[in-house]
C-alpha cells in the first residue's frame, strides 16, 4: 500500500523552536557537579595546611670527636646546600678511627662515613672485600708529615737515621705510611728510627720540647696548634710520591650507590659547597660550630683568639684540599694510581702480602663526581660572604 503524508493546517499558534539534531549514540552529556569546585577547593586548602615533607636525617659518621675541623660541613649545613638536597646532615663522632667507622658503613647502621683507605684495601688484598667504596675525596692527599724544632739537624727523611720519632700511638693509620717513607730512604723500623707513642696535645709537643723525642709524626692540623701554642717548630713533608694519598674519603655501601644514587651525588656536592663557601669566609665558618656545640663558645674576652686558632686549624686541612685540587681540579675525584701506591705502603709494611692485586674499582669509584660539581662556585663563595 502507498503511504502519503498529509500536512497539518496551519494555525495561529506561536512557531516552534527548531527541532535539535541527535547526537551520536556515544556521545554523552557531562552532568554538572556544582559541589565539585567546593571539593577541589577544599582539597587544595588541606593541602596547604600539611606539614611540609621533612629532609631525611643522614648520619655522617666521622672517625673521631666532631671538632671545629669540620666547620665547613656544618657552615654548608647553616647556608642550606644539604638542605637543598633533601639531607637533614647528622655529623657523629666515632673513638676509635677508621676501624670503627668502616664496620657502620658496611653494617648499614649508618650511610655515610669518612676515613683512610688502608682497611679496604687489607680486605680486598686479603680476598675477603667488604661492601663499602669511598665515593667522594675529602681531605684529598696526605694530611701528615714530621715536625722538629727549628735548629734540629735533622733536614730530610735520610736524617731520620738514629732517631726518635713520636706518633699518636702505635695503632694509628698513618703508621704504614710512615714506615713506608722510611723505607724508601733505606730506614727499617726499629732498627734505624724508633716510634714512640705520646699521643697529641701539648703532652705530645712536650715531649718534642724537652729532647724525648726528636721528631712528632702528626697531622697538619695539630702543627697548627703547636704554632699557636707558642712551640716553634719546622716542618719536613713526606716525599712527593706519597703525598697524594687521600686521608679521608666518604664511603658509602655498595647497595646506597646502586640503589640511591641521587642522595650520593646530593651527599657529595652539598660537601663540596661547603668547603668552597669555608673557604672564602673562614671566620664566618668556624663561628658555625659553636652552634653546634654552643659549650665551645668562649668567652667574649677570648673569642678573636679562638677564632684565629680555629682558621689555623682549617688552613691546615685545605693545604691538603688545595694540593689535590691543582693535580684535579674537580672536587670529590679520586686518582686511581694512588690506590697502587698505597697497595705498596701496605705491603711494605706487612698489612698486605706480597705481590697483592688491589684493583682501585673496589676501593674507590668516580661515578658521582660530574654530579658533585654541578654548582657555580662564584654564586656559593658570594652567598658565604
Amino acid at each position: 500500500m502507498k503511504c502519503t503524508a498529509t500536512r497539518s493546517p496551519r494555525t495561529n499558534s506561536a512557531p516552534t523552536s527548531p527541532r535539535r539534531r541527535p547526537l551520536p549514540a556515544e556521545t554523552t552529556i557531562p552532568r554538572r557537579h556544582p559541589m565539585k569546585r567546593y571539593i577541589l577547593a577544599a582539597a587544595l586548602l588541606l593541602g596547604l595546611q600539611l606539614p611540609a615533607v621533612a629532609n631525611e636525617k643522614v648520619v655522617l659518621a666521622i672517625p673521631t670527636s666532631v671538632g671545629a675541623q669540620y666547620s665547613d660541613m656544618l657552615y654548608g649545613k647553616e647556608l642550606g646546600y644539604f638542605a637543598e638536597e633533601g639531607i637533614d646532615l647528622q655529623l657523629t663522632g666515632f673513638t676509635g678511627g677508621t676501624a670503627v667507622v668502616v664496620p657502620q658503613v658496611a653494617n648499614k647502621s649508618v650511610l655515610f662515613g669518612l676515613g683512610e683507605p688502608s682497611l679496604l684495601i687489607a680486605n680486598v688484598a686479603k680476598k675477603t672485600p667488604l661492601p663499602v667504596r669511598y665515593v667522594y675525596s675529602y681531605l684529598a692527599s696526605t694530611t701528615y708529615d714530621f715536625a722538629v724544632l727549628p735548629d734540629s739537624p735533622i733536614k730530610s727523611i735520610p736524617d731520620f737515621k738514629g732517631k726518635k720519632v713520636g706518633v699518636v700511638s702505635m695503632a694509628a693509620g698513618n703508621i704504614m705510611l710512615t714506615r713506608a717513607q722510611f723505607k724508601q730512604a733505606g730506614l727499617a723500623v726499629p732498627n734505624d728510627v724508633t716510634l714512640v707513642p705520646v699521643g697529641s696535645g701539648p703532652a705530645a709537643w712536650k715531649q718534642l720540647q724537652e729532647g724525648k723525642v726528636d721528631a712528632l709524626n702528626l697531622w697538619f692540623s695539630e702543627d697548627a696548634r703547636m704554632v699557636l701554642g707558642g712551640v716553634p717548630i719546622r716542618r719536613i713533608p713526606h716525599s712527593e710520591n706519597l703525598r697524594p694519598i687521600f686521608s679521608s674519603g666518604m664511603m658509602a655501601h655498595v647497595d646506597t650507590i646502586k640503589e640511591r644514587p641521587q642522595l650520593v651525588a646530593g651527599m657529595g656536592r652539598a660537601i663540596a659547597k661547603s668547603s668552597v663557601a669555608c673557604a672564602a669566609a673562614r671566620e664566618k665558618c668556624v663561628r658555625a660550630y659553636w652552634r653546634f656545640d654552643p659549650t665551645s663558645k668562649p668567652t667574649p674576652d677570648k673569642e678573636a683568639e679562638w677564632v684565629k686558632g680555629a682558621v689555623a686549624v682549617l688552613e691546615a686541612n685545605y693545604a691538603a684540599i688545595d694540593y689535590a685540587l691543582k693535580r684535579n681540579p674537580q672536587w670529590g675525584a679520586f686518582d686511581p694510581a694512588v690506590i697502587d701506591t698505597y697497595v705498596k705502603v701496605l705491603e711494605q709494611g706487612g698489612t698486605v702480602p706480597p705481590g697483592a692485586t688491589v684493583p682501585p674499582g673496589e676501593i674507590v669509584t668516580n661515578q658521582f663526581v660530574p654530579e658533585f660539581n654541578k654548582f657555580d662556585a662564584l654564586v656559593v663563595q658570594r652567598a658565604a660572604r
